[in-house]
């Protein structure tokens, strides 16, 4: 009984031991933000709202493609762009307003 008091003890202090080192670590660095979604988040601030309001394309949900369209519509309606930026831009319009997975539906 005296060995099964001991072990008790020895785990309850290496419980508490590991609880305050865990409690003292540094919390992990967050996942920086991909160059892609960065770059385009600039980009995207820096030329669409000129002139449109963030509430302009909030709605739309759709993929890379849909998304370089839309995009070369404004350089014909003269947006001024280079394909990098515009790629850039599809890129994290992709990744935050991409289409809907029926996972998301549920």
């Amino acid at each position: 009984m005296s060995q099964l008091l001991r072990g008790a003890a020895l785990l309850l202090c290496l419980s508490v031991v590991a609880t305050a080192r865990a409690q003292d670590a540094p919390a992990p660095p967050q996942a920086p933000a991909t160059a892609a979604q960065t770059s385009g988040q600039q980009v995207l601030q820096r030329k669409c709202a000129q002139c449109h309001a963030a509430t302009m394309w909030t709605a739309l949900r759709q993929d890379h493609r849909a998304w370089e369209a839309t995009l070369y519509r404004m350089v014909g309606r003269g947006a001024l762009w280079t394909p990098e930026e515009i790629n850039a831009m599809a890129d994290y319009l992709t990744q935050i307003r991409g289409p809907v997975t029926p996972a998301q539906n549920r």
